[in-house]
């Protein structure tokens, strides 16, 4: 009698199981599809367009499939539930990141990609030996998961983002490296890096930002600045692909106390501002994009400063919360994003009389950057 009724029981729960797939899966056909999951921060898939070529190569089906899984019905209900049952088991990662304790999430980092990396270091040497009067500063910063090492899960494994850097190092020629690494080890335990998104806060990009302006020779260094939160209520990328919501960020925009004033223009829009900061990027869920409303392939920055000095900046998204320290020390600033920008970068240093050149990236994005070098590198001559 019990072997029957568990098999009632069991048969019965399959029953209700599919069948409330078969309900969900036709509700999510006949609702209107959703186009953002505020959960996650990101796009959903739309349904796909039927063709017979589409439907031959496989497209079709591997477009629907993405559209079944992002748009099914209480899909943020099954990715919290999902979640809920990986920590009660233990897991102490889940979508790439590593949940941390006291709300702290990780970035794990790829792996360097060798082959890009070494072409990289070859076009900046090759750069550098074309504008040899132009002194070159490269600063690639490590990641939270290798300076606030507190809060990571007991064994979890953590790259050598140190030998990493040396590697870099190594690869150089001419330029001056910075090694920001421990200075922002000597501030684990302050507020440096976002606990919800993979950047550095207004505060840890300070924190570089001092090492480098004794390293680039700047002079008269601001030393006062007020400090204004900006939003309080940040969830970024981290809490996004782990579908850990726990914790919230706070945004802070540091405003340098200085007579200097500076004009902000946008290459690809021709749009003029008078700011950094993009206030109306705060109605995002995306906070960080408050400094110049995310990456541009081309920002120029022209300042009151008179120093003489012209900088070119090669960078990934870290430099854009890093931007608000060292506009007022150079004439103008030309601000390049290689992941958007498909011109030789050569031509600005001759136009735009440049004195310096500042690469600045997190070691994640330049371990795995294949766009730095396409722009180094000096079309062939006909």
């Amino acid at each position: 009698m019990k072997e029957k009724t568990t098999k009632r029981i069991i048969i019965s729960f399959i029953t209700v199981f599919l069948s409330v797939c078969i309900v969900l899966g036709l509700y999510t056909l006949i609702r209107p599809a959703r186009e953002f999951s505020t959960r996650e921060n990101r796009k959903l898939a739309s349904f796909p367009k039927f063709s017979f070529s589409a439907l031959a190569d496989g497209s079709f089906t591997d477009n629907l499939s993405t559209y079944f899984n992002d748009q099914f019905a209480g899909r943020d209900m099954w990715t919290g539930l999902n979640l809920t049952v990986k920590k009660a088991m233990g897991q102490k990662q889940n979508g790439g990141v590593y949940l941390g304790k006291k709300g702290q999430l990780y970035l794990n980092p790829e792996a360097p990609n060798k082959e890009a990396v070494a072409k990289n270091l070859a076009a900046m040497n090759a750069f550098q030996k074309e504008f040899k009067k132009v002194n070159s500063f490269v600063c690639i910063v490590p990641n939270a998961v290798t300076v606030q090492t507190e809060n990571l899960p007991k064994g979890a494994p953590v790259p050598d983002q140190a030998a990493f850097l040396k590697e870099i190092q190594s690869g150089l020629e001419k330029q001056t490296f910075v090694d920001v690494s421990d200075a922002l080890k000597k501030q684990s335990g302050e507020y440096i890096f976002y606990k919800t998104d993979h950047h550095w806060t207004s505060l840890g990009a300070k924190t570089a930002f001092d090492v480098l302006s004794g390293e680039m020779k700047l002079k008269k260094v601001i030393k006062d600045y007020e400090i204004v939160t900006v939003a309080e209520d940040f969830k970024g990328t981290l809490a996004s692909k782990s579908g850990e919501n726990g914790s919230k960020d706070t945004v802070q925009a540091y405003l340098p106390k200085t007579d200097v004033v500076y004009t902000v223009e946008y290459a690809a829009t021709r749009e003029k501002t008078a700011t950094i900061y993009k206030t109306d990027a705060l109605q995002n869920n995306d906070k960080y994009t408050v400094f110049f409303g995310g990456n541009h392939p081309r920002i120029d920055i022209n300042t009151s400063a008179q120093t003489g000095r012209n900088l070119l900046v090669f960078k990934d998204s870290y430099f854009n919360a890093f931007a608000q320290f060292i506009w007022p020390y150079f004439d103008s600033i030309t601000i390049i994003d290689p992941r958007y920008y498909y011109e030789y970068a050569g031509n600005i240093i001759k136009q735009e009389n440049i004195t310096d050149i500042l690469y600045l990236y997190n070691a994640d994005t330049f371990g795995t950057d294949t766009s730095l070098y396409a722009v180094l590198e000096a079309p062939a001559k006909k």
